[in-house]
């Protein structure tokens, strides 16, 4: 089952809308906890984007400084996917930092 982050923007008079959203496969959840972005993805629901950006941001720069956390991943997820995922998050978060965290 893939996980899905989603950023939920609503203006004024507007009905809410998906600004952003990405999806990554299984499997990475213990690369997650020990690059230190598990609770910005998974226990993020509600809060505003710029909260857990920052977070996001440091959980790419550890993926890009340890080539090595790339063994912690079973067969089936790649090192270079959760780097991915995190860039788009990290982007989405940026560019919409007023919007609503939404997980699935």
């Amino acid at each position: 089952m893939s996980f899905v982050f989603r950023l939920i923007s609503q203006d004024e008079d507007a009905a809410p809308s998906v600004a952003f959203q990405d999806s990554i496969g299984p499997g990475y959840v213990s690369l997650w906890e020990e690059v230190g972005v598990y609770d910005a993805l998974y226990n993020s629901d509600g809060r505003e984007a710029r909260d857990v950006s920052r977070a996001i941001a440091y959980g790419i720069d550890q993926l890009n400084g340890d080539e090595a956390l790339g063994r912690m991943l079973p067969a089936t997820a790649r090192l270079g996917e959760a780097i991915r995922f995190l860039e788009n998050v990290h982007r989405g978060c940026t560019i919409h930092s007023s919007a609503r965290v939404e997980t699935r």
